[in-house]
């Protein structure tokens, strides 16, 4: 299994801790795949994405980048020539949509499982999660404008479903979520980001990340490591 990095969101400020620890473990000279689809038209182009991702880690000593903006027939054998693959954020329910219905999940979950780099940020990291419902709800709550019906996501989180921009607002919408479907939540505020390595999941980040279960909410701090 391959490595999997997770971004509650945020500037490039906000997420440099975890992309230090993510640039870490990807050969320098290979190339990163840039997903940016999830992105709303009306919000960004596709242009203005890849100058954002091209201003943040060719910072960190990282110049190689490519952008899919389209992901139709796409192969394992296109995603193997990438040291690790990022997804950007912007609508959960329509990136989840459009990486189902082309059958990109799967290849996803065949490039982690050969050893694959991923890093998903806002609704990029939702869509790892038990269920991506986390993202209809809270301050920047998504839309879902798609009519997405099946709301699993990959589920590669210790059985857990991921809410990313967390704030303390969002308890009491966490408590019920956890109750109505009985799944436990992992909270990453906009500072805060977690990775995956050996089978084990640590936190990382300026604030401390949050889970929560039917009756507890749990702090987890910088170094912390995810438990069931």
């Amino acid at each position: 299994m391959g490595q999997i990095f997770l971004s509650g969101g945020g500037n490039a400020n906000k997420t440099k801790k975890l992309d230090e620890i993510f640039l870490k473990g990807i050969t320098k000279s290979g190339r990163m795949l840039y997903i940016p689809v999830a992105m709303p038209r009306e919000a960004f182009s596709y242009g203005e994405c890849f100058e954002w991702i091209c201003a943040v880690f060719p910072k960190l000593g990282y110049l190689h980048i490519d952008m899919w903006t389209d992901l139709k027939n796409r192969s394992s054998k296109e995603l193997n020539k990438y040291s690790a693959i990022y997804i950007g954020g912007g609508n959960t329910f329509s990136l989840l949509n459009d990486i189902r219905k082309n059958g990109f999940d799967k290849q996803l979950a065949l490039y982690l499982k050969k050893g694959g780099v991923v890093y998903g940020g806002s609704a990029g990291a939702i869509i790892f999660g038990k269920s991506i419902k986390t993202a209809g709800f809270g301050g920047d709550a998504d839309k879902n404008n798609v009519g997405l019906r099946n709301f699993k996501g990959m589920n590669l989180v210790k059985g857990l479903s991921v809410q990313c921009h967390y704030t303390k607002n969002d308890d009491l919408e966490m408590f019920r979520f956890v109750k109505e479907f009985r799944s436990n939540v992992l909270a990453l505020p906009d500072e805060t980001g977690i990775y995956s390595k050996n089978g084990k999941w640590k936190v990382v980040g300026d604030k401390s990340a949050y889970l929560f279960t039917s009756d507890h909410k749990i702090e987890l701090k910088h170094g912390s490591e995810l438990f069931d």
